[in-house]
């Protein structure tokens, strides 16, 4: 089950159809077309070439043993690493050779790598340990590099910036190879069997100052690269590697291959990069994501991620360490984020510097949020092929484009201060994107646009007189900033140093999706005229656990519950489960109920009434798919879309969903061809929305701004199909009232709203969490030997009883579903591996656990 799919070589040269549309933005001349569309030629998407490696380098001489040079199994981290460190030189001082990591466990502070120097882990129990910074009690006596000076600290998040404060470091390093079966290891396991994690998941706390050197706090990488060549890395594994288990910057001509990182946060961060290839592999990550790619300005330049081919691989969100040991324990239910495990492979979110050409295939995604492209800063990302893949078990949108505007990028300030967040400059909000204007030492950024800085804070009401959240101000949206060109605008309190990004030429292929969170369809989202271009979806089954009303997509509940659990190897804990909306993406108003004001209602009083379909655009939120709460559709939800092409795409549930299959809002040119979608009676399989009252992307709060029509044209579907047309004219919830539109658009005191059913008596939707497996340890038999154990599990909904059972059984094999004890004594002929299915059934969701029983002759 959890295997890596063998290697298939495919030709490079392939590739694959696909029609390309001109976007509205000129990016040459950065303004505005205000001509029609203009259609380009048909495009090939090419396929990604990755590293070009395809025989592994073998391990080279000469050899420098670290017990040579000092180090000591169990010894003194200090020492280790400095007799680490000391090979390390010795053998770039030679040329060139592979410093061994023998048999025995070795604690180290960060070890820095040298040019055509390799570093081995030898044997399966050779293990390089992470020391626990500091010199106090409990502490291993010395300290992690401290995080290097990065003078466009803020442009990105503190752990794109700073790559030294890692346990293996390299910079302007080539011709490096990290091998060998043996474990890095970010972690250790206390006398009460708990892990610690030694490496943080965290960061250290920033700089104040953009000249000043980093903050020590301690290792929070197991390995960092940063502007570096010709890198392979196999055949090891990685535990609880921190931050990012891996992260590599700048890196040309990078091979991964054949490596298990089982980790805490990010498993791989690809960012800045070009020619990699990441195959055969493992990548186990809940909290965070397994197989990331970024495109962040961390080296102060515009560098795109490009031609990355990953393949052969599986992520999944197991418990951190359970892969490694074989346990695939499921016990941790959410993320940190409160939504459902990670483990995905996605790109961005820091998107700065684009994607271009990025081909993933044969990959497993396993109890993870699904496929994610994101491109909120700026940058173009396309040319992206995913295809013969597998995902089961998937916590949020199965396949999530999302193009926004955050628009994270540099642009040059009025003055010369230095000061990370400076006052009096040209943004208001996230002033630490604002460079000195000091040419010579950080180039010069111009800003290419500028948008309104919101004032969200009045209490929005949603349920009677409780107030949850705030939204925007509805009597003064909008601050203005005395630094901006037009100081007394809104328009203009935050300059922008990029354009809206553009995302295109996106095919997905031959991909078999089961057991889907019933909250979150496939959701492609761009932004009002700066559409996502050119999307083909074809040969894909999905199967949604379903049970999902549409009351749920007008409501916008916040249903909260605590859920108590024991991780792998970690002490009892609490989580907040969420059963409809995730109000830690989720926020504002997006929160709030999807209803508009009637005036002639209520007997000519006014009164709020359903409208699902009228979802705000959120540019500047973060890109996850719980940030836009419940969608009004089960399958699809596409929205600003211009190119869309379906063939053979299915969409099942296990249980009714009384939302339609497939929402349109603002698509041009979209074609459903072999479609079929289980829909309830009287449920249309799709909905085209027209919406009379859109503003251009980040204007949507903003008082008395015109308003435009949006629609669905040139759409194609299956004969027979049951299409219903819905108008939306009133502006997003939570939109201020103007002279453009006078009614309230959010529930306030004057014009309440209040639930028919409050939270405390109201139904949890039972399909989004199902029966939950206790850990089982994978068990060994002997041929002639009974062995025994016991299959448990359980509900998240309280005093749900649960029915056992269990198939492919071997031959003597048995399983009371009442006890839940298997039992069997294998007989001669027997000995190997044998896959027992384990089924838990809550009355309307099944579980399964594959387990492995390997049978050992006598």
């Amino acid at each position: 089950m959890h295997s890596v799919v063998l290697h298939r070589v495919i030709a490079a040269t392939l590739t694959i159809a696909a029609t390309t549309l001109l976007a509205a933005y000129d990016r040459d001349t950065r303004q505005v077309s205000t001509g029609g569309r203009r259609a380009v030629p048909t495009q090939q998407i090419p396929l990604a070439t990755g590293s070009g490696v395809g025989t592994l380098p073998a391990v080279k001489g000469p050899f420098f043993d670290i017990t040579t040079y000092g180090a000591v199994s169990g010894g003194s981290a200090v020492a280790n690493q400095a007799a680490i460190n000391d090979a390390i030189a010795a053998a770039a001082a030679a040329g060139g050779g592979t410093v061994v990591v023998p048999a025995g466990t070795f604690k180290t502070y960060t070890i820095r790598l040298e040019s055509r120097v390799g570093l081995h882990l030898a044997a399966r129990n050779s293990v390089l340990r992470a020391a626990v910074h500091g010199t106090g009690p409990g502490e291993d006596g010395g300290f992690y590099d401290p995080p290097e000076r990065n003078l466009f600290v803020g442009l990105q998040d503190h752990g794109h910036s700073h790559w030294a404060n890692s346990l293996i470091y390299g910079a302007d390093v080539e011709d490096v190879t990290i091998s060998g079966p043996g474990l890095i290891d970010g972690s250790e396991v206390n006398d009460r069997g708990e892990t610690v994690n030694v490496l943080s998941g965290g960061d250290p706390r920033e700089v104040t100052t953009r000249t000043d050197s980093g903050v020590p706090g301690g290792g929070n990488k197991a390995i960092a690269l940063k502007s570096s060549r010709n890198i392979v890395l196999r055949d090891f594994s990685i535990k609880n590697g921190g931050h990012f288990a891996i992260l590599g910057t700048g890196v040309v001509g990078w091979t991964i291959d054949g490596i298990i990182v089982d980790t805490n946060r990010d498993a791989l961060d690809i960012d800045a990069s070009t020619n990699v290839t990441v195959r055969r592999s493992v990548f186990n990550s809940l909290t965070d994501d397994a197989i990331v790619l970024k495109a962040s300005f961390g080296l102060g330049k515009f560098i795109p991620t490009e031609n990355v081919l990953i393949e052969d691989c599986t992520v999944s969100g197991y418990d951190a360490g359970s892969v490694i040991d074989k346990v695939y324990s499921t016990q941790k239910q959410v993320a940190t984020d409160r939504d459902g495990p990670t483990a995905r492979i996605k790109l961005g979110t820091e998107s700065t510097t684009g994607f271009k050409r990025v081909t993933i295939r044969n990959v497993t995604f396993d109890r993870s949020r699904g496929f994610a492209l994101e491109s909120v800063d700026g940058a173009e990302l396309s040319d992206i092929v995913l295809s013969d893949v597998t995902m089961k078990h998937v916590s949020s949108s199965p396949i999530f484009i999302r193009l926004g505007d955050r628009g994270r990028a540099p642009v040059t300030g009025k003055s010369a201060n230095e000061l990370v967040m400076p006052a009096g400059t040209v943004r208001l909000d996230d002033r630490a994107w604002v460079l000195p204007n000091l040419i010579e030492r950080y180039g010069h950024y111009p800003a290419v646009r500028h948008v309104p800085s919101y004032e969200k804070t009045t209490p929005a009401p949603t349920d009677g007189a409780i107030a949850r959240f705030t939204i925007v101000n509805p009597v003064n949206p909008a601050g203005t900033n005395p630094d901006a060109v037009n100081p007394n605008d809104p328009l203009f309190a935050n300059a922008v140093g990029s354009p809206i990004a553009r995302v295109r030429n996106i095919s997905i292929s031959r991909v078999k999706i089961e057991d889907v969170d019933p909250r979150y369809p496939i959701l492609l989202a761009g932004l009002v005229d700066n559409p996502i271009e050119n999307v083909s979806i074809s040969d894909v089954s999905v199967q949604y656990r379903g049970g999902l009303k549409m009351e749920h997509a007008i409501e916008q509940r916040q249903l909260n519950q605590t859920y108590t659990f024991k991780g792998y190897q970690s002490a009892p804990a609490t989580q907040s489960l969420p059963w409809l909306v995730n109000t830690f993406f989720a926020k504002n108003e997006a929160l709030l109920p999807r209803v508009s004001w009637d005036p002639a209602a209520g007997g000519g009083a006014g009164a709020w009434t359903p409208d699902p379909y009228n979802v705000p655009e959120m540019p500047r939120e973060y890109p996850e798919p719980s940030n836009f709460g419940i969608l009004p559709a089960y399958g699809l939800y596409a929205r600003h879309v211009r190119g869309l092409t379906i063939r053979n795409l299915s969409f099942k549930y296990t249980v009714e969903d009384e939302r339609p299959a497939v929402v349109l809002d603002d698509v041009d040119s979209a074609r459903f061809e072999e479609f079929t979608a289980s829909t309830g009676s009287g449920v249309p399989m799709f909905v085209t929305v027209t919406n009379t009252r859109k503003r251009q992307p980040s204007r949507e709060y903003l008082k008395d701004q015109p308003f435009k029509t949006t629609t669905v044209t040139n759409l194609r579907t299956p004969r027979g199909a049951a299409v219903q047309k819905v108008t939306v004219d009133r502006p997003a919830p939570g939109t201020p009232p103007d002279s453009l539109y006078r009614h309230p658009t959010a529930p306030s005191e004057r014009h309440p709203y209040a639930y028919a059913v409050r939270d405390a008596g109201y139904p949890k939707p039972r399909t989004v969490y199902g029966p939950i497996f206790d850990a089982l340890t994978a068990p060994s038999a002997i041929v002639g030997r009974t062995t025994t154990f016991s299959v448990n599990a359980k509900s998240p909904i309280e005093r749900l009883s649960l029915r056992y059972s269990a198939s492919q059984l071997p031959t003597g094999a048995a399983f009371d579903p009442v006890t839940r004890a298997f039992t069997w004594t294998p007989r001669s002929g027997q000995a190997g591996k044998h896959v027992v299915r384990f089924t838990v059934d809550d009355g309307l969701i099944q579980g399964h656990r594959d387990v492995v029983i390997e049978v050992k002759g006598q």
